[in-house]
Protein backbone atom coordinates (compact mmCIF):
# COMPACT_ATOMS: atom_id res chain seq x y z
CA UNK A 1 0.00 0.00 0.00
CA UNK A 2 1.43 3.37 -0.98
CA UNK A 3 2.14 5.95 1.68
CA UNK A 4 0.50 9.35 1.62
CA UNK A 5 3.88 10.79 0.66
CA UNK A 6 4.06 8.57 -2.39
CA UNK A 7 0.47 9.35 -3.39
CA UNK A 8 1.29 13.04 -3.29
CA UNK A 9 4.54 12.57 -5.17
CA UNK A 10 6.55 13.78 -2.15
CA UNK A 11 9.63 12.05 -0.74
CA UNK A 12 9.31 10.19 2.54
CA UNK A 13 11.01 11.58 5.64
CA UNK A 14 12.90 9.44 8.15
CA UNK A 15 13.81 10.06 11.76
CA UNK A 16 17.44 9.75 10.74
CA UNK A 17 17.06 12.64 8.29
CA UNK A 18 15.37 14.74 10.96
CA UNK A 19 18.18 13.99 13.39
CA UNK A 20 20.88 14.85 10.84
CA UNK A 21 19.28 18.18 9.96
CA UNK A 22 18.80 19.07 13.63
CA UNK A 23 22.47 18.30 14.30
CA UNK A 24 23.44 20.74 11.54
CA UNK A 25 21.16 23.40 13.04
CA UNK A 26 22.66 22.92 16.51
CA UNK A 27 26.25 22.91 15.27
CA UNK A 28 25.71 25.72 12.77
CA UNK A 29 27.96 23.81 10.41
CA UNK A 30 27.40 20.69 8.30
CA UNK A 31 30.99 19.49 8.67
CA UNK A 32 30.89 19.84 12.46
CA UNK A 33 27.52 18.04 12.63
CA UNK A 34 28.97 15.15 10.62
CA UNK A 35 31.97 14.98 12.95
CA UNK A 36 29.75 14.90 16.04
CA UNK A 37 27.58 12.12 14.58
CA UNK A 38 30.56 10.19 13.16
CA UNK A 39 29.06 10.13 9.66
CA UNK A 40 30.02 11.65 6.32
CA UNK A 41 29.26 15.25 5.42
CA UNK A 42 27.33 14.20 2.27
CA UNK A 43 24.94 12.22 4.47
CA UNK A 44 24.03 15.41 6.36
CA UNK A 45 23.69 17.39 3.14
CA UNK A 46 21.48 14.71 1.60
CA UNK A 47 19.20 14.70 4.65
CA UNK A 48 18.81 18.47 4.49
CA UNK A 49 18.10 18.34 0.75
CA UNK A 50 15.42 15.68 1.28
CA UNK A 51 13.69 17.73 3.96
CA UNK A 52 13.83 20.91 1.89
CA UNK A 53 12.29 18.99 -1.03
CA UNK A 54 9.58 17.68 1.28
CA UNK A 55 8.67 21.08 2.71
CA UNK A 56 9.29 23.00 -0.47
CA UNK A 57 11.31 25.71 1.23
CA UNK A 58 14.88 26.18 2.45
CA UNK A 59 15.65 25.19 6.03
CA UNK A 60 19.00 27.00 6.10
CA UNK A 61 20.75 30.06 4.78
CA UNK A 62 24.14 28.97 3.47
CA UNK A 63 27.02 31.24 4.43
CA UNK A 64 30.20 30.30 2.52
CA UNK A 65 33.01 29.79 4.99
CA UNK A 66 30.70 30.46 7.94
CA UNK A 67 28.42 27.44 8.09
CA UNK A 68 24.63 27.34 8.02
CA UNK A 69 21.98 29.38 9.80
CA UNK A 70 18.33 28.22 10.03
CA UNK A 71 15.72 30.24 8.18
CA UNK A 72 12.65 31.47 10.06
CA UNK A 73 10.78 28.38 8.86
CA UNK A 74 13.73 26.20 9.81
CA UNK A 75 13.87 27.55 13.36
CA UNK A 76 10.18 26.79 13.89
CA UNK A 77 10.54 23.36 12.35
CA UNK A 78 13.58 22.41 14.42
CA UNK A 79 11.69 23.10 17.65
CA UNK A 80 9.07 20.57 16.53
CA UNK A 81 11.71 18.10 15.31
CA UNK A 82 13.52 18.29 18.64
CA UNK A 83 10.27 17.59 20.50
CA UNK A 84 9.45 14.67 18.18
CA UNK A 85 12.89 13.09 18.58
CA UNK A 86 12.70 13.46 22.36
CA UNK A 87 9.34 11.69 22.43
CA UNK A 88 10.73 8.98 20.18
CA UNK A 89 13.67 8.40 22.54
CA UNK A 90 11.28 8.25 25.49
CA UNK A 91 9.18 5.59 23.74
CA UNK A 92 12.27 3.55 22.90
CA UNK A 93 13.57 3.87 26.47
CA UNK A 94 10.21 2.97 28.01
CA UNK A 95 10.66 0.30 30.66
CA UNK A 96 8.44 -1.82 32.85
CA UNK A 97 7.42 -0.35 36.21
CA UNK A 98 9.66 -2.86 37.97
CA UNK A 99 12.67 -2.25 35.72
CA UNK A 100 15.36 0.45 35.94
CA UNK A 101 14.30 3.93 34.94
CA UNK A 102 15.50 4.76 31.45
CA UNK A 103 15.56 7.92 29.39
CA UNK A 104 17.62 10.87 28.23
CA UNK A 105 18.10 14.36 29.62
CA UNK A 106 20.17 17.38 28.63
CA UNK A 107 21.47 19.62 31.41
CA UNK A 108 22.66 23.17 30.83
CA UNK A 109 24.74 24.96 33.44
CA UNK A 110 26.07 28.49 33.79
CA UNK A 111 29.73 28.21 32.88
CA UNK A 112 30.97 30.03 36.01
CA UNK A 113 29.22 27.42 38.19
CA UNK A 114 30.09 24.28 36.25
CA UNK A 115 33.66 23.63 37.50
CA UNK A 116 32.51 23.61 41.11
CA UNK A 117 29.29 21.62 40.99
CA UNK A 118 28.92 19.74 37.70
CA UNK A 119 31.41 16.91 38.39
CA UNK A 120 29.68 15.94 41.67
CA UNK A 121 26.28 16.13 39.95
CA UNK A 122 27.40 13.79 37.17
CA UNK A 123 28.87 11.31 39.65
CA UNK A 124 25.63 11.23 41.60
CA UNK A 125 23.50 10.87 38.47
CA UNK A 126 25.58 7.92 37.26
CA UNK A 127 24.96 6.25 40.63
CA UNK A 128 21.29 7.17 41.09
CA UNK A 129 20.16 6.75 37.47
CA UNK A 130 22.61 4.49 35.60
CA UNK A 131 20.14 3.83 32.75
CA UNK A 132 19.35 7.51 32.12
CA UNK A 133 21.68 9.07 29.58
CA UNK A 134 22.56 12.61 30.70
CA UNK A 135 24.41 15.02 28.43
CA UNK A 136 25.43 18.54 29.43
CA UNK A 137 26.63 21.84 28.04
CA UNK A 138 27.98 25.06 29.54
CA UNK A 139 26.58 28.45 28.52
CA UNK A 140 26.40 32.10 29.45
CA UNK A 141 23.47 33.23 31.59
CA UNK A 142 21.53 34.87 28.77
CA UNK A 143 21.65 31.72 26.62
CA UNK A 144 20.16 29.26 29.09
CA UNK A 145 16.51 30.39 28.99
CA UNK A 146 16.38 30.23 25.19
CA UNK A 147 17.93 26.75 25.26
CA UNK A 148 15.19 25.62 27.66
CA UNK A 149 12.46 27.06 25.45
CA UNK A 150 13.75 25.64 22.17
CA UNK A 151 14.05 22.21 23.80
CA UNK A 152 17.81 21.83 23.45
CA UNK A 153 18.01 21.74 27.27
CA UNK A 154 15.64 19.96 29.63
CA UNK A 155 17.06 21.44 32.84
CA UNK A 156 19.44 24.28 33.62
CA UNK A 157 21.42 25.34 36.68
CA UNK A 158 21.64 29.10 36.64
CA UNK A 159 21.41 32.33 38.60
CA UNK A 160 18.10 34.14 38.96
CA UNK A 161 18.96 36.53 36.13
CA UNK A 162 17.13 37.08 32.83
CA UNK A 163 14.44 34.41 33.31
CA UNK A 164 10.88 34.89 32.04
CA UNK A 165 7.49 33.76 33.34
CA UNK A 166 7.57 30.59 31.23
CA UNK A 167 10.51 29.30 33.25
CA UNK A 168 9.73 27.27 36.35
CA UNK A 169 12.43 27.22 39.03
CA UNK A 170 13.50 25.57 42.25
CA UNK A 171 16.01 27.28 44.54
CA UNK A 172 19.13 25.19 45.17
CA UNK A 173 20.73 27.74 47.50
CA UNK A 174 21.22 31.48 47.94
CA UNK A 175 24.41 33.53 47.90
CA UNK A 176 25.42 36.97 49.02
CA UNK A 177 27.87 38.90 46.84
CA UNK A 178 31.48 39.39 47.84
CA UNK A 179 34.32 41.64 46.79
CA UNK A 180 37.28 39.80 45.31
CA UNK A 181 40.63 41.37 46.15
CA UNK A 182 44.32 40.40 46.19
CA UNK A 183 45.49 38.73 49.39
CA UNK A 184 47.57 41.73 50.48
CA UNK A 185 44.75 44.26 50.03
CA UNK A 186 43.70 46.52 52.90
CA UNK A 187 40.29 44.77 52.88
CA UNK A 188 42.06 41.87 54.62
CA UNK A 189 41.61 43.86 57.84
CA UNK A 190 37.83 43.97 57.50
CA UNK A 191 35.25 41.26 58.02
CA UNK A 192 32.97 42.76 55.40
CA UNK A 193 32.83 45.92 53.28
CA UNK A 194 30.29 48.13 51.48
CA UNK A 195 30.12 48.36 47.70
CA UNK A 196 31.36 51.94 48.02
CA UNK A 197 34.93 50.61 48.42
CA UNK A 198 34.81 49.91 44.69
CA UNK A 199 34.29 53.60 43.91
CA UNK A 200 37.32 54.94 42.06
CA UNK A 201 38.95 51.50 41.93
CA UNK A 202 39.73 49.52 38.76
CA UNK A 203 37.08 46.84 38.23
CA UNK A 204 37.64 43.44 36.59
CA UNK A 205 34.28 42.49 35.08
CA UNK A 206 33.17 39.11 33.76
CA UNK A 207 32.11 40.05 30.24
CA UNK A 208 28.89 38.07 29.88
CA UNK A 209 25.84 40.23 29.07
CA UNK A 210 23.45 39.21 31.83
CA UNK A 211 26.17 38.92 34.48
CA UNK A 212 27.85 42.21 33.55
CA UNK A 213 24.55 44.09 33.51
CA UNK A 214 23.68 42.71 36.92
CA UNK A 215 27.00 43.80 38.48
CA UNK A 216 27.03 47.23 36.83
CA UNK A 217 23.39 47.71 37.88
CA UNK A 218 24.26 47.07 41.54
CA UNK A 219 27.10 49.60 41.40
CA UNK A 220 25.08 52.22 39.51
CA UNK A 221 22.23 52.02 42.04
CA UNK A 222 24.69 53.04 44.76
CA UNK A 223 26.52 55.70 42.78
CA UNK A 224 29.70 53.63 42.58
CA UNK A 225 31.87 54.55 39.58
CA UNK A 226 34.95 52.39 38.94
CA UNK A 227 38.14 54.14 37.79
CA UNK A 228 38.29 51.70 34.87
CA UNK A 229 36.63 48.49 33.73
CA UNK A 230 38.60 45.54 32.37
CA UNK A 231 36.31 42.98 30.73
CA UNK A 232 37.33 39.32 30.63
CA UNK A 233 35.64 36.22 29.27
CA UNK A 234 36.54 33.68 31.97
CA UNK A 235 36.07 33.55 35.71
CA UNK A 236 39.61 32.19 36.21
CA UNK A 237 41.18 35.08 34.29
CA UNK A 238 39.12 37.50 36.39
CA UNK A 239 40.48 35.89 39.56
CA UNK A 240 44.06 35.92 38.27
CA UNK A 241 43.97 39.59 37.29
CA UNK A 242 42.58 40.49 40.71
CA UNK A 243 45.17 38.36 42.51
CA UNK A 244 47.91 40.19 40.61
CA UNK A 245 46.65 43.58 41.77
CA UNK A 246 45.09 44.69 38.48
CA UNK A 247 41.69 45.50 39.96
CA UNK A 248 38.88 44.35 42.23
CA UNK A 249 35.82 42.31 41.29
CA UNK A 250 32.28 41.68 42.49
CA UNK A 251 31.11 38.08 42.36
CA UNK A 252 28.83 35.42 43.84
CA UNK A 253 30.81 32.37 42.74
CA UNK A 254 33.27 31.32 45.42
CA UNK A 255 35.65 28.38 44.87
CA UNK A 256 36.90 26.25 47.74
CA UNK A 257 40.46 27.43 47.12
CA UNK A 258 41.68 30.90 48.11
CA UNK A 259 44.22 31.25 45.32
CA UNK A 260 44.06 32.21 41.67
CA UNK A 261 44.95 29.93 38.77
CA UNK A 262 48.58 31.11 38.99
CA UNK A 263 48.76 30.41 42.73
CA UNK A 264 48.45 33.94 44.14
CA UNK A 265 46.32 34.52 47.28
CA UNK A 266 42.85 36.06 47.04
CA UNK A 267 40.39 37.58 49.48
CA UNK A 268 36.62 37.11 49.33
CA UNK A 269 35.14 39.92 51.45
CA UNK A 270 31.35 39.75 51.99
CA UNK A 271 29.42 42.86 50.96
CA UNK A 272 27.86 44.63 53.95
CA UNK A 273 25.11 46.43 51.95
CA UNK A 274 21.67 44.93 52.30
CA UNK A 275 21.35 43.38 48.85
CA UNK A 276 18.79 40.81 47.80
CA UNK A 277 20.68 37.50 47.83
CA UNK A 278 21.33 35.83 44.50
CA UNK A 279 19.60 32.49 44.02
CA UNK A 280 21.12 29.50 42.28
CA UNK A 281 18.24 27.77 40.53
CA UNK A 282 17.29 24.54 38.85
CA UNK A 283 15.18 25.72 35.92
CA UNK A 284 12.97 24.16 33.25
CA UNK A 285 10.54 25.45 30.63
CA UNK A 286 6.78 25.32 31.05
CA UNK A 287 6.53 24.92 27.27
CA UNK A 288 7.76 21.33 27.37
CA UNK A 289 6.54 18.30 29.28
CA UNK A 290 9.13 16.59 31.47
CA UNK A 291 9.61 12.86 31.11
CA UNK A 292 9.93 10.53 34.09
CA UNK A 293 13.67 10.35 33.48
CA UNK A 294 14.07 14.11 33.43
CA UNK A 295 12.06 14.47 36.64
CA UNK A 296 14.29 11.89 38.30
CA UNK A 297 17.39 13.79 37.12
CA UNK A 298 15.99 16.95 38.68
CA UNK A 299 15.44 15.17 42.01
CA UNK A 300 18.99 13.83 41.99
CA UNK A 301 20.42 17.29 41.28
CA UNK A 302 18.50 18.78 44.21
CA UNK A 303 19.92 16.07 46.48
CA UNK A 304 23.45 16.83 45.21
CA UNK A 305 23.18 20.45 46.27
CA UNK A 306 21.63 19.53 49.62
CA UNK A 307 24.78 17.55 50.39
CA UNK A 308 27.36 20.18 49.42
CA UNK A 309 30.10 20.73 52.01
CA UNK A 310 29.57 23.97 53.98
CA UNK A 311 32.74 25.51 52.50
CA UNK A 312 31.25 25.29 49.01
CA UNK A 313 28.54 27.77 49.99
CA UNK A 314 30.44 29.75 52.63
CA UNK A 315 28.86 32.98 51.41
CA UNK A 316 25.33 31.68 51.94
CA UNK A 317 22.92 33.77 54.03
Amino acid sequence: MDSDYQKNGLPGVSLRQLNYALAAADAGNVTEAARQLNISQPAISAAIAALEAHYGTPLFRRQPGQGVDPTSFGRSLFIEIRSLLKQTREVLAFSAATGPLRGVATLGIYEALSPYYLPAILVRLSSDLPQVKVSFFEAELDQLASRLHDGSADLCITYDVGLDSDITTQTLYTLRPFILAPGSHRLALTGEAPLSVLDGEPLVLLDQPASAQYVLGLLHARGVIPASVTRVKSFELQRSLVANGLGLALSHTRPLVATSYDGRPLLAVPVSDRIEPQRVLLASSRRHRSSAGQSAVAESIVKSFAELPPAAIASQF
